[in-house]
This record gives C-alpha cells, structure tokens and sequence, in this order.
C-alpha cells in the first residue's frame, strides 16, 4: 500500500482530522460546524433587542427605551433590583478592561448594589439563573448604591443592561467583538408594531476601535411589517467594534430587532 500524504501550499504535510478512526468530512454548513464546536477558536452570537416606546431620534433597540449609554473608561459595575426581594443569581457576559471575553455570576440582594468582580468595557447580556421570575426590573449599573431602591441614581447614564419583569434576560440590539477576535455578521432583522400607521428607520452600524459609528445598512418598517437583510458576503467586523440596532420612528411604537454572526479567535 502506497501511503498518503497531504501537502499545503508551503510544501508542509499535514494529516487529516479522524473521530473513531473515520476521516472527519463535514457535509454541514460552517455555521452548523461552529455551532456544535466542531471548529476550534469559533464561537457564534444571535443578539436580539427589544424598544417599547421607539422616538422621533436615533436610539439603539434595548430594554431602557433610551439613548445607550457606552462605557468609555474601564469601571466597576454594580447589579441591583427595583424590588427588594430580589435574590436570584445572574449571569453577565461582556467584556473586561482589556476587551477580553468575561462572564459572572452574581446574586442579587433586592435594592442592594452588589458588585461584579473586576472592571468591565463592555456588557451585552445578562440572565436570570435562578428558578423564579425577576420581580423587579434588575439593573448593571455604575451606580453603587442605586439611590436606595435599586434603581441608579442617573439612569440615563448609569444604567447599561436593565431585565424587565416577565423576560429574564436583558433584550439588547448590541454586541462588541473581543480583543483579538474578528467577527462575520450573517443577517440582521426589524419588526415594528402599532394599532395606527407609522414608520420606523432601522440602521445596522458598527463602529470601530477608537472611531465613530458609521451606517452599514438603513431600512424603512412600516408598523405592522418585518423585514431581514441576509449578507451572501458576511459583513466582517473587526476586534473592538461596537455594533447595534438603532431604530428612528416618526412617532412613538414598538420595535423588536436582531441580528446573528459568528467570530474567530486570530
């Protein structure tokens, strides 16, 4: 028998990926791949949002129904509850002060501002771990006494990730891509609702380390009506890149948006 060898372009032999003596042939899409965790260093991402009271002015589509407002120094945060029998653990995903990947896990204590381990660039997602409901509307915040009842003294500023009661887990349009990370935007999606006829730009940005947000895509929704952008070429995205969902109605509604990707470690 005359072995087999493989060469890359550089003339280098490399063997071939075996599970159970069988030669590894994947028949599936690589977003399936990922998905299962077949293809080492990759990970995916499906972010969603959510805008119960859209304006007449760009704001991004997450639970504060506000303008967000971007970490812009690496600092402590602090998670607190509207409701001061608030006791379920909650997990936060972002990034840390050198735009690394971080997740926690923290307990709530009611109206009581607890702190999350080390400083943070970056939160995208928070969850409720626990077997019970959120009661009150549960805030990751720079605010470390949130005025007493839990909710942050400046919320306009303060705030950076809110869980509504009956969600569990935040609703954020947003997303930003890790220290040495590339990520490939696959699609992003819109739907406005409202009893009368309105209409609502969505803008896809991204803005990139140390620059401003610059537009990617712009759609009009009439209320009533969704629409999603599929990208034959994926929108690649670069390490420290903020991306969002904004929305900018012509008068006040609701607005639900997303958008999904995959990212590689370099």
């Amino acid at each position: 028998m005359i072995p087999l060898k493989l060469l890359d372009n550089k003339g280098t032999t490399f063997g071939v990926e075996r599970i159970l003596d069988r030669q590894r042939v994947s028949a599936m899409p690589y977003e399936f791949d990922i998905v299962e965790g077949n293809i080492p260093n990759h990970g995916f991402v499906s972010k969603f949002g959510h805008d119960s009271a859209t304006t007449n002015a760009i704001e991004e589509v997450w639970d504060g129904s506000r303008p967000y407002p971007y970490i812009t120094t690496a600092s402590a945060l602090f998670l607190s509850s509207s409701d001061t029998n608030d006791d379920q653990p909650y997990e936060i995903e972002g990034l840390d002060e050198a735009w690394r990947s971080r997740v926690v896990e923290v307990t709530a204590n009611g109206f009581v501002s607890v702190e999350l381990p080390g400083l943070w660039m970056r939160v995208f997602r928070v969850r409720n771990m626990g077997i019970t409901d959120n009661a009150g509307t549960i805030y990751v915040s720079l605010d470390a006494d949130a005025g007493g009842d839990g909710i942050p003294d400046t919320l306009a500023t303060d705030s950076k990730a809110e869980i509504t009661p009956g969600f569990n887990q935040t609703l954020m349009a947003m997303w930003s891509c890790p220290e040495n990370t590339t990520a490939f935007l696959t699609n992003f999606y819109a739907s406005c609702s409202d009893t009368t006829a309105k209409t609502s730009e969505i803008g896809l940005w991204v803005r990139e380390f140390e620059s401003v947000f610059q537009i990617k895509k712009i759609i009009s929704i009439n209320s009533g009506r969704s629409a999603q952008i599929k990208y034959d070429f994926p929108l690649k995205i670069p390490s420290k890149s903020d991306i969002r969902i904004t929305s900018n109605s012509n008068a006040s509604m609701e607005v639900s948006a997303g958008f999904d990707l995959w990212h590689e470690e370099l």
